[in-house]
């Protein structure tokens, strides 16, 4: 297990070009108290809320994702938990981060002055790629949209907001799916993985190392043509620095039955 750790921390390495973990850009503007104005004209309810300031459309359709809904959106996750098949966003260039940003969770909080509550915060999950979204701006699920502002996206759809990466182990239930990309072959295969609590910086299959790309798919191009008469031993390595291991006895789409450790809970201050 050492062993492989050591080979995975260093794939992560190169696949993350030199970091360690996969995280969002660094906001330029972060310190900034200046007023936001959205396209649409209206002031933000405060100078400064979350770390980053934006303007949220809506997006998609307002019936709530199936579990297994998200197969056709930009991250390609197998896996919706209970808690997001409402509250899910895409994200633009600036902070998809090559597909590393899919999964993750985020706090959005509702800025703008026709918010019926100026101040709600929800918590979403990054599902999808938004190609026109621009620095910090998100679309975001009709469902969201309304419970965050507390009214219809008609006529305007979009809102002032600003947001925050969170954790996600308090929001997420169960353990981590992959999803087995169609089209596979002898010579290739493509997996994503979903409900993870942390990113997965790296993988390797068989002792070969998975390439991440874009579309969130990691790819397998083994030297040698895949024996579908298996098995395969999977390693995925988190951004918290722990490698899971599971012995997969084929290449199907399957629940992992394993979990990242999640972080341990920030204990209350003692009353004086």
């Amino acid at each position: 297990m050492a062993r492989t750790l050591a080979l995975l921390l260093c794939l992560a390495g190169l696949a993350l070009h030199g970091h360690a973990a996969a995280s969002p850009p660094i906001d330029p503007f972060a310190s900034s108290s200046t007023v936001s104005t959205g396209t649409n004209g209206a002031a933000a309810f405060s100078p400064k809320r979350l770390t980053y300031k934006g303007v949220a459309t809506t997006g998609y359709t307002s019936t709530p994702l199936t579990t297994y809904g998200a197969t056709n959106l930009g991250c390609a996750l197998g896996y919706v938990g209970d808690n997001f098949t409402s509250d899910y966003v895409a994200m633009g260039p600036s902070f998809f981060n090559q597909g590393y940003s899919c999964g993750l969770c985020i706090r959005l909080e509702c800025d703008d002055a026709r918010c019926e509550q100026p101040g709600r915060t929800r918590v979403a999950q990054v599902l999808d790629y938004c190609g026109n979204c621009y620095d910090a701006d998100l679309t975001i699920a009709q469902p969201l949209f309304v419970a965050l502002t507390g009214r219809q996206p008609s006529p305007n759809p979009s809102a002032l907001i600003s947001w925050e990466f969170v954790d996600c182990a308090p929001y997420s239930n169960g353990t981590i799916k992959m999803l087995v990309k169609q089209g596979g072959s002898a010579y290739y295969q493509a997996f994503s993985f979903a409900n993870s609590i942390y990113t997965i910086t790296a993988a390797q299959l068989n002792g070969d190392r998975l390439v991440h790309g874009t579309d969130n798919y990691w790819s397998w191009n083994p030297v040698s043509t895949i024996d579908p008469a298996g098995p395969f031993t999977l390693d995925i390595l988190g951004s918290n620095g722990q490698v899971l291991q599971v012995v997969l006895p084929a290449l199907v789409s399957t629940d992992l039955g394993l979990q990242f450790t999640p972080p341990a809970p920030v204990p209350a201050p003692s009353a004086e």
